[in-house]
């Protein structure tokens, strides 16, 4: 009996093992990558033309032959990208201008519908990371987009991708080829995209656990000469918990996208460079002090997400040059803010002595998130340095500053 049992669990690993080893099989087996740019070459195409919806369709058909498709993957999570933000703008906005016939209902769908988006996008992503030859040639300034919807391609939507300044900071003439560079996007720039999904996502996520949309002043203690509070609701703490997850990874994709880009030794047309490449359409220099800047900032961000260190509030008062009467002494733990969220308020009362008591009025608004003492982040020393640096001309603002964002 035993060995009758032992033969139909071999029979059935070795079924199990002929299976997954069939082309096309599970998650599509594998490919060789020039097989699997072949089998891409249509969506690539359509996504080379603007022509989105058409990509994200051809590109799901390869990826039904093949799951590890990893051009395939790249070519819908780009074109889903695209498609997904003009939705959410053209939602939000019309001729640039919000929406007034948009309610706290349709706007939290819409956010959703973007979140939910963003994890598909994501999913793409992660497949297309881990195929480390990937390169995908690209000319996103060539795409003729509708951006702001308002149902004509105008000057400002064919300018919005283009490079608009040369290296020397002078503007570009109009039809100047290296307004429009085709880049050669590859596995360090998915990580970088996945970085910037996932800060996008904890943003919405952040957005949809509190009920902004009913920002109100809270009448309830206003009866009886005790003071109102101003009040937005938490709604969802699971989302901010998730935010906290997300920035985290972000992260984490922040430093394979750094590490992938100094590891690199092509040098060809590149979206970020290293300090050693040359070949960069976008006019923005980088060395080895600001590839240590990045390192230095993603760590002091993750010691505050995680809770390890906290905000120091006199700091960020000297760095934004603001001169109060009584400067606040404490620390805003922004790691408890998103590991024990509560609603946000801040009584009239507070609000009313926030000058003369500061660190009242954030005691007030951010509850037990806000201590006396804990060890300072370095980040705030760290913008200050560049703020002073820049004051006093030892580099340039566009040096400090263009890297600053694009670097998530």
């Amino acid at each position: 009996m035993m060995r009758r049992l032992r033969t139909r669990v071999s029979a059935t690993v070795m079924v199990l093992l002929a299976t997954l080893a069939l082309p096309g099989a599970g998650c599509g087996g594998s490919m060789p990558l020039p097989k699997q740019r072949e089998e891409a070459t249509a969506a690539t195409d359509d996504l080379r033309a603007g022509r989105f919806a058409d990509a994200e369709a051809r590109s799901t058909a390869a990826i039904d032959r093949n799951g590890r498709n990893a051009t395939a993957r790249l070519v819908r999570a780009i074109a889903r990208y695209v498609q997904s933000s003009q939705h959410l703008y053209g939602a939000l906005f019309a001729r640039g201008r919000a929406r007034r016939d948009l309610d706290g209902p349709r706007l939290r769908a819409e956010l959703e519908r973007a979140e939910e988006s963003l994890a598909r996008i994501d999913e793409d992503l992660a497949v297309a990371a881990e195929a480390p030859e990937l390169a995908l040639e690209l000319c996103v300034a060539c795409w003729k987009v509708d951006w702001d919807q308002s149902g004509a391609i105008e000057p400002h939507d064919e300018r919005l991708l283009q490079i608009e300044q040369g290296a020397d900071g002078k503007e570009l003439p109009e039809g100047d080829a290296r307004r429009t560079p085709t880049f050669r996007f590859d596995v360090g720039d998915v990580h970088w995209a996945r970085a910037m999904v996932s800060f996008q996502r904890a943003a919405l996520d952040l957005a949809l656990a509190y009920r902004f949309e009913e920002l109100v002043i809270d009448a309830r203690g206003g009866r009886g000469g005790r003071s109102g509070e101003l009040v937005v609701h938490l709604q969802d703490a699971s989302r901010v918990r998730d935010a906290k997850r997300r920035l985290l990874e972000g992260l984490d994709h922040a430093d394979r996208t750094r590490e992938a880009y100094l590891a690199e030794t092509d040098d060809d047309r590149e979206w970020v460079p290293s300090p050693r490449q040359a070949s960069h359409p976008l006019p923005m220099p980088v060395d080895e002090a600001l590839y240590a800047t990045w390192r230095e900032v993603i760590t002091d961000v993750r010691s505050l997400v995680r809770g390890n260190e906290g905000l120091d509030v006199a700091e960020l008062v000297r760095l934004s040059g603001a001169h109060l009467k009584v400067t606040p002494s404490g620390f805003v733990d922004v790691g408890r803010l998103l590991s024990d969220p509560r609603d946000l308020s801040l009584s009239e009362r507070a609000l009313d002595h926030a000058d003369r008591d500061p660190d009242g009025a954030l005691k007030s608004l951010f509850g037990e998130a806000y201590v006396a003492r804990m060890k300072a982040s370095g980040l705030p020393r760290r913008l200050l340095r560049m703020s002073q640096e820049i004051e006093r001309g030892e580099e340039s603002l566009e040096h400090k500053l263009r890297y600053f964002i694009w670097l998530n």
